[in-house]
């Protein structure tokens, strides 16, 4: 019996992304007979023997246009019942076979250790500095470890998501400013042993790291997608490796554009670190 939900987080631009998503799960995660969340704004979907459940966050506010992707994953967050949920995103395309006992016994884990607040199931997500000596096949996050709060597949507690997230962020600003805050407010995270779980040799929910890039795909779901006779059509987004480079002048405008955020960050952690 699953005691934990997924959730799938996506948008309703990436909408050419579910099918091919549901159509690898079912194939390689059958024993998942449990719910999953779907972050969508506006849109349903529905897929074969799956009990999918879409959030559409902006049903009734209209403001899809404008929201960002952590309001978005927030109001994901408020519609699961679940205190324990498998993070994963649209463009992580199953290619194997999910490790369906391993991802159940660390649940269980965390279900009976309420101060693991996070475990990644993943080498390409975070790396661990030390082995734990309480749990096996575990290793400890280092506090300070730039990136110990990453968006690769992870078990997380829901309510310590939620704690991490600032509605003004970007997906890579919470990644960045997310581990920041982890670290002063200590919270536990573990990584899976990396001697053991390895890219492309043994992989818990071994998946594409990922599928789109900037929009755009990445020439590794080609094979996959017809192995298993899913049909894109790729002129739509078209391939990173044929997208023009960014000039400097849009790299300088981007970075112009993030410096209001990054002062709230730094007053958001000034903040916290005075009253932790």
């Amino acid at each position: 019996m699953n005691n934990f939900s997924i959730l799938v987080n996506t948008c309703d631009k990436f909408e050419d992304c579910w099918n091919p998503f549901f159509k690898l799960f079912s194939i390689y995660w059958p024993q998942y007979k449990g719910k999953i969340y779907l972050n969508t704004e506006y849109k349903n979907f529905f897929y074969e023997k799956l009990t999918i459940i879409p959030v559409k966050g902006c049903e009734f506010k209209k403001d899809a246009n404008i929201i960002t992707w952590s309001e978005c994953l927030k109001r994901a967050l408020e519609r699961i019942d679940e205190d324990l949920i498998l993070y994963v995103q649209e463009d992580y395309f199953f290619k194997n076979n999910v490790k369906n006992d391993i991802v159940n016994k660390y649940v269980g884990l965390m279900n009976d250790n309420k101060d693991i607040h996070c475990i990644h199931l993943t080498d390409q997500a975070v790396k661990g500095f030390e082995a734990s000596k309480e749990h096996k096949g575990l290793n400890i996050v280092d506090l300070n470890q730039r990136y110990r709060v990453s968006c690769q597949a992870a078990l997380w507690r829901k309510d310590v998501l939620m704690e991490h997230i600032r509605t003004y962020e970007n997906a890579w600003q919470f990644e960045e400013f997310a581990s920041k805050r982890s670290a002063i407010l200590k919270h536990n995270f573990y990584v899976v042993d990396d001697t053991k779980v390895v890219l492309n040799k043994y992989e818990i929910i071994p998946y594409i790291f990922t599928g789109i890039v900037r929009g755009q795909w990445l020439e590794e779901v080609v094979q996959l997608f017809k192995t298993h006779n899913i049909k894109v059509d790729y002129t739509i987004r078209g391939f990173l490796s044929e997208a023009p480079k960014r000039t400097l002048k849009n790299k300088i405008i981007d970075k112009c554009k993030r410096l209001p955020i990054l002062m709230k960050n730094y007053l958001d952690l000034r903040a916290l670190k005075k009253n932790s």
